[in-house]
């Protein structure tokens, strides 16, 4: 079977940057989310039909984290693309120790689906 051409070129595109690819997350899988156990129940039944495009997000947040943005922009994100209140709503430290934890819980994921 040919790969359409629209769908041939979509896929050699290069990623997104770290950062936007987060928000991507953030927006549509936290925002709406009623907490932590919906988000993980979603992504374990992602992950069943699609371990990379799960495991991509996980490379995304560990990413950012590893090369961070400027500061005054973490805090922001998680608190607006992701609708998400941290009791330090100010802080980037604090935003990226919740980032952190969300990729942990999506490699928790991941391993929960290996077996």
């Amino acid at each position: 079977m040919e790969v359409p051409e629209i769908l041939r070129a979509r896929a050699s595109q290069p990623a997104p940057p770290a950062l936007e690819q987060v928000r991507s997350f953030l927006r549509g899988y936290i925002a709406d989310s009623d907490g932590l156990d919906e988000v993980r129940t979603e992504l374990t039944r992602m992950a069943e039909i699609n371990r990379e495009t799960v495991r991509r997000k996980a490379v995304a947040i560990e990413t950012l984290l590893a090369d961070p943005p400027p500061p005054g922009t973490l805090a922001p994100m998680v608190a607006v693309d992701g609708n998400w209140v941290l009791d330090d709503e100010t802080s980037d430290a604090a935003a990226a120790a919740w980032l952190a934890d969300l990729a942990s819980l999506i490699r928790e994921v991941l391993d929960s689906t290996d077996r």
